[in-house]
């Protein structure tokens, strides 16, 4: 038994593991991976945007830029949250032993697009792989983590998080290296899984992450909020490399060219190549849909920025581009959309409590934060700052709460009737979200996506071919499935465009949908949708 299981090994579950561990409690974590070494905290850009009080930055800044990107749909009290912590969040990594840059003893700060002011503080990522550079956040932490005593199991997926009543009694995990299904009874649990961008086929983010948070909250009868919302990365290069081509570099004078050689950006929007990455993104499309991409890419132009800027602030990026040809002070670099970050997730109040009693989420896996639109910077941090809430809560619930009795012998159904081999189920439904529910969105794509998400849900119940063999692959695709389910349906009632959600034929927005969609499990099984306004 444990006091606090936390599910998921990077910044947001470590950094819950770490504060709970120091609050005196018996932690478990278990990643079904490797923790620190895998999630998107690993591929992501390991820079964090907080408060920056000397650059004249202040809580109500920050809040007011997050609020402004959400576009009336980020709980103004999660955002207050979020912006009176953040800047501590950088202290305390720094005292697990993150280091970030500082040539000459300056902090390096850059201002991506939306933000008012430069507050994004990149780590010291150089003596780790340019790709993997996040783990200069993480493994400080696993480090810490296991100094304090928490107790660590890698290959372990949790498959389903044990309720009785409303209030969680334990968590059935799968030991990858033993082959086994585990039951640890616990009554508190910390989903921070990560989100689900990877529903597409064109996304950024680690292999790993595939909604096991959102199915894991929605089983257990947790409230999700906002689950039509995907952020898409604007500027992903796929060709003669897979990297993501840096947001900020737009904030030091990057600009989009399409095959034309036209900076097209200001057709767009007033704020030209300084505009959100969810303009950006449609932009990009926009232009490769109508015949001004080479044939599938835009380009980014590095030319404008002086060579000394890219050299400092940008080297590592431009070694692993020169490995490829490409010098970005002088050659156009090929860029399209890619699926980044979901905005929506399990539905937390501003203590990273959800629904269900003892039932925690933190980092990607949960919603609330960022609305319709994400800021640059702003997800590393909230990974940070509500890692650490959520730990803090679990000692909160422990000391008041002891966990219910879990059923004696929980069982674990897997069918395992010759069928369709899951990797090709997860591929047809990767394949078709991208094509049906990504950037662009309309009824009839949306309601052609109800129908095949329904075919492929028939075949996974019906016996995915290697179902039995392979309970965290089942899982995994089942929870995706479930999310699939969750982005159409709300997508479908969401009748305008809101942020990084556009729907063709409602290409406004509208004072109806100024709140957020929220999903839940009913008693009966059925997935009940329902609007909530946002009166703030």
């Amino acid at each position: 038994m444990y006091d606090a299981i936390v599910v998921g090994g990077g910044l947001a579950g470590l950094s819950a593991a770490i504060e709970a561990a120091n609050r005196g409690l018996g932690v478990l974590l278990i990643c079904k991976s490797s923790a620190g070494r895998s999630g998107n905290t690993l591929v992501s850009g390991a820079a964090l945007s907080v408060m920056n009080a000397g650059a004249g930055d202040s809580n109500s800044l920050l809040e007011e830029d997050i609020l402004s990107s959400g576009c009336g749909m980020s709980d103004p009290d999660i955002c207050r949250v979020f912006s009176k912590e953040s800047a501590s969040a950088l202290c305390e990594l720094k005292e697990s032993g993150v280091a970030f840059k500082e040539p000459g003893g300056i902090p390096m700060v850059k201002q991506p697009p939306g933000h008012s002011v430069p507050r994004m503080f990149p780590s010291e990522y150089r003596k780790f792989p340019y790709k993997n550079r996040g783990l200069a956040l993480t493994l400080p932490l696993v480090k810490r983590a296991e100094k304090l005593g928490v107790a660590v199991r890698n290959d372990t997926a949790a498959l389903r998080v044990l309720t009785r009543g409303n209030s969680v009694c334990g968590l059935l995990a799968w030991n990858g290296r033993s082959g086994e299904v585990l039951h640890f009874r616990t009554g508190i649990v910390i989903l921070a899984a990560g989100g689900g961008a990877g529903l597409y086929s064109r996304n950024n983010n680690t292999a790993d992450v595939s909604c096991d948070s959102f199915g894991l909250a929605y089983e257990a009868g947790a409230v999700l909020r906002d689950m039509e919302m995907v952020q898409f990365y604007p500027s992903m290069m796929y060709e003669p490399v897979r990297i993501p081509i840096s947001n900020p570099l737009f904030g030091e004078g990057a600009v989009l060219r399409n095959a034309l050689g036209e900076e097209f950006l200001c057709r767009y929007s007033p704020m030209g190549n300084h505009a959100t990455r969810d303009l950006m993104a449609r932009a990009v499309k926009q232009e490769i849909d109508e015949g001004r991409g080479n044939p599938g890419y835009v380009y980014v132009d590095c030319s404008g920025i002086p060579g000394n800027v890219l050299e400092m602030r940008y080297g590592e990026l431009s070694a692993i581009l020169a490995r490829y040809g490409l010098n970005p002070e002088k050659d156009l670099l090929p860029v399209a959309p890619s699926a980044h970050f979901y905005l929506g997730g399990v539905d937390i109040d501003r203590t990273c409590a959800t629904s269900v009693e003892g039932l925690l989420a933190c980092g990607e896996a949960a919603g609330g934060l960022h609305g319709a639109n994400r800021l640059a910077g702003i997800a590393l941090a909230e990974a940070a700052v509500f890692g650490k809430i959520a730990g803090r809560t679990a000692s909160t619930l422990f000391k008041k709460h002891q966990p219910p009795a879990s059923p004696a012998e929980p069982d674990v159904v897997l069918p395992g009737s010759p069928g369709v081999p899951l990797a090709e189920l997860t591929e047809k439904l990767r394949e078709m979200l991208w094509d049906c529910a990504s950037l662009v969105r309309s009824g009839a794509s949306l309601e052609k996506a109800e129908r095949e998400i329904g075919e492929i849900s028939r075949e996974l119940e019906g016996g995915g071919r290697g179902n039995a063999e392979d309970p965290p692959r089942y899982f995994a695709l089942r929870s995706m499935v479930l999310t699939a389910r969750m982005l159409v349906k709300c997508s479908l009632l969401r009748k305008e465009t809101r942020g990084a959600f556009c729907r063709e034929e409602h290409p406004e927005s509208s004072g109806r949908f100024a709140g957020s969609f929220i999903v839940q499990k009913t008693e009966a099984g059925a997935m009940a949708v329902r609007f909530r306004p946002n009166w703030s």
